[in-house]
């Protein structure tokens, strides 16, 4: 191999290693038996802000998942690159009908108009939720498109 046709070598591993990164899988996106639900705040303070999630039965009583109270939601498991911070959630936690139902709130202050959500976690593996937006999105792109500009 002469120099030339070493230094194509070496300049295609360069790019290539430069593209690794983007391949790498995003900390936001749920592995699988995973839900995520995204929550983006204009004003990027999410201090005292959690999670609230529950399994229902049908007929029976809401039932917090371990560890999460009302006095001690969920804190969010990271941040992305828009802003917005995340919380994974394991779908079996959520029981046979994998209805995942949350609340997203600072004390008394909630956020979706104040009513408790849910979707359907076999059919939606993440929704987004914008500040003082009352809808769940259930992509990124459309979640983006709602925020004030």
């Amino acid at each position: 191999m002469g120099k030339r046709d070493f230094l194509k070598a070496l300049a295609v591993v360069a790019c290539c290693a430069w593209g690794l990164p983007a391949l790498a899988v995003d900390a936001s996106e749920p592995a699988d038996g995973y839900v995520a639900i995204h929550y983006y705040r204009a004003d990027a303070n999410y201090a005292g802000w959690g999670l609230h999630a529950w399994s229902r039965i049908p007929g029976g009583q809401d039932t917090p998942l371990d560890g999460i109270g009302w006095l001690t939601p969920l804190k969010p498991m990271g941040k992305e690159e828009d802003g917005s911070v995340f919380w994974h959630l394991k779908l079996a936690d959520f029981g046979k009908r994998a209805q995942v139902f949350y609340i997203i709130h600072k004390g008394d202050s909630k956020e979706q108009g104040g009513k408790d959500q849910n979707f359907d976690g076999t059919k939606i593996r993440q929704v987004w939720v914008n500040q003082g937006d009352p809808a769940l999105y259930t992509s990124k792109d459309d979640a983006l498109k709602a925020r004030p500009k």
